[in-house]
């Protein structure tokens, strides 16, 4: 049987430019955060990035610029923290490098 388990490193190597990740998680809570943070030590850039209630794991990828785009139906840190600033700063800068796509 194929093995799924695989070391953080090996996880984080399978991710290319321009991927789609899925994240999963709600806003602060059962994010894959500890990804996130290993993927930044990896040149990738221009991913996109979806999930229902993206928060800390997605912010940390906007907040390093290797994110340009996000597909959501909520984008924060919850009651604790507020708006995610990472995805905020990259949508609200002069030349915004993350777009939103809304849903139909």
């Amino acid at each position: 049987m194929y093995e799924k388990v695989m070391s953080l490193n090996q996880a984080t190597d399978l991710i290319k430019d321009g991927m789609l990740l899925g994240i999963g998680g709600n806003g602060m809570h059962r994010t894959p955060t500890i990804f996130s943070m290993a993927l930044t030590q990896k040149p990738v850039k221009e991913l996109k990035i979806c999930g229902t209630a993206l928060g800390l794991a997605a912010d940390i990828l906007f907040a390093t610029n290797q994110a340009d785009t996000a597909y959501f139906g909520f984008f924060g840190l919850e009651n604790e923290a507020g708006l995610a600033p990472g995805m905020r700063k990259a949508m609200e800068g002069a030349e915004p490098k993350a777009r939103a796509i809304e849903g139909s």
